[in-house]
């Protein structure tokens, strides 16, 4: 397990208290550039990394993630993994 998968399981609170998330799948929810955005900066990957890695702006990007944020109600990073999952925080 890496450092990632390990940070995502203490972020996504991986206990008897984790519920999945009841709503639509997010391929019905972000359209394809977006949920290929999420998921690499899910993985952890830096604005810049994931521009250069798209051959766009990291403004693009930025613009993307506020927008993936919004679709999916979550407000950090750390948590787009756990959206990605199906997986929601606890309170």
């Amino acid at each position: 397990m890496n450092a990632i998968s390990k940070l995502r399981e203490v972020e996504c609170g991986r206990s008897e208290e984790v519920s999945t998330v009841e709503s639509p799948p997010l391929s019905e929810i972000l359209t394809p550039r977006e949920a290929e955005i999420a998921r690499l900066a899910a993985e952890g990957l830096t604005n810049k990394e994931i521009a250069l890695a798209l051959d766009i702006s990291h403004w693009t990007v930025a613009t993307h993630l506020r927008r993936i944020f919004d679709k999916t109600s979550v407000n950090r990073r750390a948590a787009l993994g756990c959206a990605l999952t199906g997986v929601q925080l606890p309170a």
